[in-house]
């Protein structure tokens, strides 16, 4: 193990992570309202639309155990710069490409530099958690939500009040490159081993704890991905509005995760797990049901708070499980979990195209159910 960080760099390794979630969040979050334009620019149907998508999801997998290799060698501050500026290199083609096979294209390096800035903000995350000695990471990923709302909110009215999307993803870009300046001295230099396997099979309790990540994700990926095209389909706001589907739901997302880190030593993970899941479980359900606009925005609501504290306390259990390494071992979780990611874009789209986008929410309903069902693997 190498690790060069002493007490006193604590403080500002947190700040520093906080402002790394911040900018994984934002950059993630400029991609959803963008998403109903891009439909209607490549004037594809709900199925191409999946299967376009589902070049994220596969960019990001790929990415993931790589960029944990690399930090586990090299360090975090290395990897999630390389990462962050990878994914800000996409950015633009996200705006002007009007073709399914280059959006595809630039969608799987755009999520390579996703999953690789995700994977490491958290091994980040957990490392400092253990140096600072107390509950932390609910608080992190609160940044990450943050981050969703401001940029689905920017970009969401940047383009309500006339910008182009190409404009708009500049401005962001900006933005990112900002933030990246500032963080980067408080990042760990820190790394684990100069010889660590490519590839490792997840084993124990991180099989477990990966199979509920992926459950959550798929829900998480659900809003992301579908939200604002499910708000148009099921109301009278037109695509410029799209946006205000996942914005509601990352707001949900922060404000639980503010509370989470207190819920959490109040209350212990298990309850707080049980209780999240019901509520994200509800959410779906009142969202599927919704018959006007108000009701569709409660339910993004209540799957954004019961989705809030799930992830955070799955990736805190990976920080204290022995059977595998840190590093690899939130690498695995986040793998596993980011299949989800990976095959719900397809798996939603297959389904609106061949039935409705609403039965596929159901489906993605169904499945929440095991979140409440598992909550039992979930100890204090």
């Amino acid at each position: 193990m190498v690790a060069h960080d002493t007490p006193y760099t604590v403080p500002r390794s947190v700040t520093s992570t906080r402002i790394a979630f911040f900018i994984a969040g934002l950059s993630l979050a400029t991609w959803a309202p963008l998403i109903p334009l891009a439909k209607i620019r490549l004037m594809a149907d709900n199925g191409t639309m999946g299967m376009v998508m589902l070049a994220f999801g596969i960019g990001s997998l790929l990415m993931m155990p790589l960029s944990a290799v690399l930090a586990s060698r090299y360090g975090c501050r290395v990897v999630f710069n390389i990462a962050t500026l990878v994914m800000l290199m996409l950015l633009p083609a996200l705006a002007i490409l009007d073709t399914p096979f280059t959006l595809a294209l630039a969608l799987f390096v755009f999520g390579s530099g996703i999953g690789g800035m995700d994977v490491v903000a958290n091994i980040h995350a957990v490392h400092v958690e253990k140096l600072a000695g107390r509950p932390i990471m609910s608080g992190f990923h609160a940044l990450f939500s943050i981050g969703g709302i401001v940029g689905s909110g920017l970009v969401s009215t940047l383009i309500i009040y006339g910008l182009t999307p190409l404009v708009t993803v500049s401005i962001v870009m900006m933005l990112v490159l900002g933030l990246l300046v500032i963080t980067y001295g408080g990042l760990l230099n820190y790394s684990e081993s100069n010889d660590s396997p490519f590839f490792v099979i997840p084993k124990g309790i991180v099989i477990i704890l990966g199979a509920l990540c992926f459950v959550a994700y798929i829900m998480e990926g659900s809003m992301l991905d579908w939200s604002g095209i499910l708000l148009t389909n099921h109301s009278d706001i037109t695509a410029n509005f799209a946006g205000v589907g996942y914005t509601t739901f990352a707001l949900a997302m922060t404000l639980g995760r503010l509370l989470g880190d207190r819920l959490i030593k109040s209350f212990g993970r298990f309850n707080v797990f049980l209780v999240s899941s019901l509520i994200a479980t509800s959410g779906i359900g009142v969202v599927v049901g919704g018959i006007n606009l108000f009701a569709m925005i409660c339910g993004f609501f209540l799957i954004g708070a019961g989705l809030s504290n799930i992830v955070p306390i799955l990736f805190s259990a990976a920080g204290r499980q022995t059977t595998m390494p840190t590093t690899l071992a939130v690498a695995a979780i986040s793998s596993i979990g980011y299949s989800g990611i990976l095959l719900g874009p397809a798996f939603i789209g297959a389904i609106a195209h061949q039935t409705s986008l609403r039965n596929a929410f159901i489906v993605i309903g169904l499945l929440s159910f095991s979140l409440p069902l598992c909550s039992y693997l979930i100890r204090r």
